[in-house]
Protein backbone atom coordinates (compact mmCIF):
# COMPACT_ATOMS: atom_id res chain seq x y z
CA UNK A 1 0.00 0.00 0.00
CA UNK A 2 1.49 3.88 -0.97
CA UNK A 3 2.57 5.93 1.78
CA UNK A 4 1.18 8.86 1.20
CA UNK A 5 3.51 10.89 2.92
CA UNK A 6 6.50 9.02 1.10
CA UNK A 7 6.83 11.27 -1.76
CA UNK A 8 8.71 9.61 -5.22
CA UNK A 9 9.96 11.05 -7.68
CA UNK A 10 9.88 8.94 -11.13
CA UNK A 11 12.83 10.19 -13.21
CA UNK A 12 13.30 9.15 -16.71
CA UNK A 13 16.76 10.08 -18.73
CA UNK A 14 16.20 10.11 -22.33
CA UNK A 15 18.85 11.84 -24.39
CA UNK A 16 18.81 11.58 -28.18
CA UNK A 17 21.75 10.53 -30.19
CA UNK A 18 21.78 6.91 -29.67
CA UNK A 19 24.52 5.18 -31.32
CA UNK A 20 23.63 1.22 -30.68
CA UNK A 21 20.38 1.71 -32.04
CA UNK A 22 19.61 5.13 -33.55
CA UNK A 23 16.78 6.96 -32.52
CA UNK A 24 16.06 4.12 -30.12
CA UNK A 25 13.84 6.13 -26.82
CA UNK A 26 11.19 6.76 -29.73
CA UNK A 27 11.44 3.91 -32.29
CA UNK A 28 8.17 1.76 -32.48
CA UNK A 29 8.36 -1.00 -29.75
CA UNK A 30 5.08 -3.56 -29.86
CA UNK A 31 2.90 -0.63 -30.91
CA UNK A 32 4.52 2.36 -28.78
CA UNK A 33 7.51 4.14 -28.85
CA UNK A 34 10.23 2.47 -26.27
CA UNK A 35 10.05 5.29 -23.94
CA UNK A 36 6.63 5.30 -23.64
CA UNK A 37 6.59 1.50 -21.89
CA UNK A 38 8.72 2.68 -18.92
CA UNK A 39 6.41 6.54 -18.80
CA UNK A 40 3.04 3.73 -18.55
CA UNK A 41 4.79 1.51 -16.00
CA UNK A 42 5.95 4.71 -13.84
CA UNK A 43 2.24 6.19 -13.49
CA UNK A 44 1.01 2.61 -12.89
CA UNK A 45 3.07 2.68 -10.06
CA UNK A 46 0.36 4.06 -6.75
CA UNK A 47 3.70 5.36 -4.87
CA UNK A 48 4.90 7.71 -7.75
CA UNK A 49 4.16 11.16 -7.55
CA UNK A 50 5.97 12.81 -10.42
CA UNK A 51 6.51 11.37 -13.75
CA UNK A 52 9.57 13.42 -15.18
CA UNK A 53 11.60 12.97 -18.06
CA UNK A 54 14.71 14.36 -18.60
CA UNK A 55 16.01 14.84 -21.61
CA UNK A 56 17.96 17.17 -24.61
CA UNK A 57 15.54 16.15 -27.45
CA UNK A 58 12.74 18.31 -28.33
CA UNK A 59 11.61 15.00 -30.62
CA UNK A 60 11.90 12.59 -26.93
CA UNK A 61 10.10 15.44 -25.34
CA UNK A 62 6.94 15.78 -26.89
CA UNK A 63 6.54 11.96 -27.26
CA UNK A 64 6.81 12.26 -23.47
CA UNK A 65 4.37 14.76 -23.00
CA UNK A 66 1.61 12.70 -25.64
CA UNK A 67 2.08 9.90 -23.10
CA UNK A 68 1.47 11.84 -20.33
CA UNK A 69 4.63 12.58 -18.48
CA UNK A 70 6.20 15.80 -16.96
CA UNK A 71 8.57 17.38 -19.23
CA UNK A 72 9.62 20.61 -16.86
CA UNK A 73 12.75 21.34 -18.90
CA UNK A 74 15.11 20.59 -21.77
CA UNK A 75 18.20 18.96 -20.83
CA UNK A 76 21.24 21.82 -21.14
CA UNK A 77 23.54 19.87 -24.37
CA UNK A 78 26.75 19.70 -22.05
CA UNK A 79 24.39 16.83 -20.14
CA UNK A 80 23.84 14.77 -23.30
CA UNK A 81 26.77 13.63 -24.86
CA UNK A 82 28.83 10.71 -25.09
CA UNK A 83 30.93 11.41 -22.39
CA UNK A 84 28.03 12.90 -19.91
CA UNK A 85 27.81 11.31 -16.50
CA UNK A 86 24.10 10.43 -16.21
CA UNK A 87 24.50 11.43 -12.57
CA UNK A 88 25.35 15.04 -13.30
CA UNK A 89 21.93 14.52 -15.45
CA UNK A 90 20.33 13.26 -12.21
CA UNK A 91 21.13 15.94 -10.24
CA UNK A 92 20.07 18.90 -12.78
CA UNK A 93 16.80 17.05 -12.55
CA UNK A 94 16.60 17.26 -8.80
CA UNK A 95 18.25 20.79 -8.45
CA UNK A 96 15.54 21.92 -10.96
CA UNK A 97 12.54 20.67 -9.52
CA UNK A 98 13.66 21.93 -5.64
CA UNK A 99 14.12 25.06 -7.60
CA UNK A 100 10.30 24.99 -8.49
CA UNK A 101 9.41 23.48 -4.83
CA UNK A 102 9.51 20.01 -5.55
CA UNK A 103 11.23 17.67 -2.88
CA UNK A 104 11.03 13.56 -2.92
CA UNK A 105 11.42 11.06 -0.43
CA UNK A 106 13.05 9.06 -3.26
CA UNK A 107 13.75 8.53 -6.62
CA UNK A 108 12.54 5.87 -8.90
CA UNK A 109 15.02 5.91 -11.98
CA UNK A 110 13.44 4.08 -14.70
CA UNK A 111 16.19 3.95 -17.76
CA UNK A 112 13.97 3.67 -21.12
CA UNK A 113 16.08 0.73 -22.31
CA UNK A 114 14.11 -1.49 -19.77
CA UNK A 115 10.89 -1.88 -20.78
CA UNK A 116 10.02 -5.09 -19.73
CA UNK A 117 10.14 -4.04 -15.37
CA UNK A 118 6.44 -4.20 -14.04
CA UNK A 119 5.20 -1.70 -11.89
CA UNK A 120 5.01 -4.27 -9.39
CA UNK A 121 8.84 -4.45 -9.66
CA UNK A 122 8.70 -0.72 -8.48
CA UNK A 123 6.34 -0.92 -5.85
CA UNK A 124 8.85 -3.90 -4.52
CA UNK A 125 11.69 -2.10 -4.64
CA UNK A 126 10.12 0.80 -3.08
CA UNK A 127 8.48 -1.23 -0.12
CA UNK A 128 11.97 -2.85 0.56
CA UNK A 129 13.94 0.87 -0.06
CA UNK A 130 11.96 1.96 3.70
CA UNK A 131 11.95 -1.64 4.97
CA UNK A 132 15.49 -1.86 5.26
CA UNK A 133 16.06 1.81 5.68
CA UNK A 134 18.46 1.49 2.89
CA UNK A 135 20.06 4.32 1.18
CA UNK A 136 19.49 2.72 -2.39
CA UNK A 137 17.92 -0.25 -4.16
CA UNK A 138 19.41 -1.42 -6.92
CA UNK A 139 18.09 -4.07 -9.23
CA UNK A 140 19.77 -7.78 -9.94
CA UNK A 141 18.99 -11.46 -11.46
CA UNK A 142 20.24 -14.15 -10.71
CA UNK A 143 22.63 -16.30 -13.08
CA UNK A 144 21.65 -19.74 -13.67
CA UNK A 145 24.40 -22.40 -14.51
CA UNK A 146 27.17 -20.06 -13.40
CA UNK A 147 30.04 -20.99 -11.14
CA UNK A 148 32.76 -19.00 -9.59
CA UNK A 149 35.23 -22.04 -9.56
CA UNK A 150 34.97 -21.94 -13.57
CA UNK A 151 36.97 -18.51 -13.82
CA UNK A 152 40.21 -18.26 -14.40
CA UNK A 153 43.25 -16.04 -14.66
CA UNK A 154 45.85 -16.35 -17.93
CA UNK A 155 49.63 -15.55 -17.33
CA UNK A 156 51.67 -14.88 -20.56
CA UNK A 157 52.64 -18.71 -20.24
CA UNK A 158 48.77 -19.68 -20.32
CA UNK A 159 49.15 -20.87 -16.85
CA UNK A 160 45.51 -20.73 -15.30
CA UNK A 161 44.80 -19.95 -12.16
CA UNK A 162 41.68 -20.28 -10.58
CA UNK A 163 39.85 -16.86 -9.86
CA UNK A 164 38.05 -17.81 -7.75
CA UNK A 165 39.11 -21.37 -5.99
CA UNK A 166 36.69 -24.01 -5.02
CA UNK A 167 35.76 -23.93 -1.15
CA UNK A 168 37.16 -27.55 -1.36
CA UNK A 169 37.96 -30.12 -4.47
CA UNK A 170 34.78 -31.67 -6.30
CA UNK A 171 32.45 -28.98 -4.81
CA UNK A 172 28.88 -29.53 -7.26
CA UNK A 173 27.67 -26.69 -9.29
CA UNK A 174 24.34 -26.90 -6.83
CA UNK A 175 26.66 -26.71 -3.71
CA UNK A 176 27.51 -23.18 -4.53
CA UNK A 177 25.41 -20.22 -3.88
CA UNK A 178 23.43 -18.06 -6.04
CA UNK A 179 25.27 -15.54 -8.15
CA UNK A 180 23.21 -12.63 -8.86
CA UNK A 181 24.10 -10.13 -11.73
CA UNK A 182 23.37 -5.89 -11.28
CA UNK A 183 20.86 -4.98 -14.08
CA UNK A 184 19.49 -1.84 -15.06
CA UNK A 185 15.67 -2.51 -14.71
CA UNK A 186 15.65 0.03 -11.74
CA UNK A 187 17.73 2.29 -9.29
CA UNK A 188 15.51 3.63 -6.33
CA UNK A 189 18.21 6.12 -4.25
CA UNK A 190 17.71 8.89 -1.99
CA UNK A 191 18.05 12.56 -3.68
CA UNK A 192 20.85 13.55 -1.14
CA UNK A 193 22.71 10.39 -2.18
CA UNK A 194 23.02 13.06 -5.25
CA UNK A 195 22.62 16.55 -4.21
CA UNK A 196 25.17 15.83 -0.99
CA UNK A 197 27.31 13.21 -1.86
CA UNK A 198 27.99 12.71 -5.59
CA UNK A 199 26.60 9.17 -5.38
CA UNK A 200 23.68 6.65 -6.56
CA UNK A 201 24.01 4.73 -4.27
CA UNK A 202 25.16 6.12 -0.47
CA UNK A 203 26.27 4.06 1.72
CA UNK A 204 24.13 0.78 2.41
CA UNK A 205 22.48 -0.33 -0.61
CA UNK A 206 19.84 -3.77 -1.44
CA UNK A 207 19.00 -5.66 -3.69
CA UNK A 208 15.51 -6.26 -5.15
CA UNK A 209 15.71 -9.71 -7.27
CA UNK A 210 13.95 -9.30 -10.78
CA UNK A 211 13.47 -12.51 -12.80
CA UNK A 212 15.53 -12.96 -16.28
CA UNK A 213 13.01 -12.59 -18.70
CA UNK A 214 12.52 -8.88 -16.96
CA UNK A 215 16.10 -8.24 -16.79
CA UNK A 216 17.00 -6.99 -20.65
CA UNK A 217 18.63 -3.86 -21.13
CA UNK A 218 18.51 -2.47 -24.89
CA UNK A 219 21.71 -1.23 -26.07
CA UNK A 220 22.10 -3.23 -29.49
CA UNK A 221 20.37 -4.20 -32.29
CA UNK A 222 20.30 -7.84 -31.36
CA UNK A 223 18.90 -6.81 -27.57
CA UNK A 224 16.22 -4.73 -29.32
CA UNK A 225 15.17 -8.15 -31.46
CA UNK A 226 15.49 -10.09 -28.15
CA UNK A 227 13.19 -7.21 -26.26
CA UNK A 228 10.81 -7.40 -29.03
CA UNK A 229 10.06 -10.60 -28.70
CA UNK A 230 10.08 -10.88 -25.02
CA UNK A 231 7.37 -8.06 -25.13
CA UNK A 232 5.35 -9.51 -28.15
CA UNK A 233 4.66 -12.92 -25.57
CA UNK A 234 3.62 -11.28 -22.89
CA UNK A 235 1.35 -8.54 -24.74
CA UNK A 236 0.31 -12.61 -26.31
CA UNK A 237 -0.42 -14.20 -23.04
CA UNK A 238 -1.88 -11.09 -21.85
CA UNK A 239 -4.63 -10.90 -24.24
CA UNK A 240 -5.24 -14.66 -24.05
CA UNK A 241 -5.84 -14.34 -20.11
Amino acid sequence: MADNNFSVLGLICARGGSKGVPGKNIKDLCGKPLIAWSIDTALECPEISDVVVSTDDPDIAAVAKEYNASVPFLRPAHLAQDQSKQIDAIAHALTFLQEQGKTYDAVALLQPTSPLRLSEDVSGALALLQSTQSDSVITVTQEDGVTLSTYYDLDEQHHAMPKFPAPKEGTNRQDYAPIYRRCGVLYIFRPDNILKQNSLYGERTSAYIVPKERAFDIDSPFDWALTEYLMQQRLKQERQG
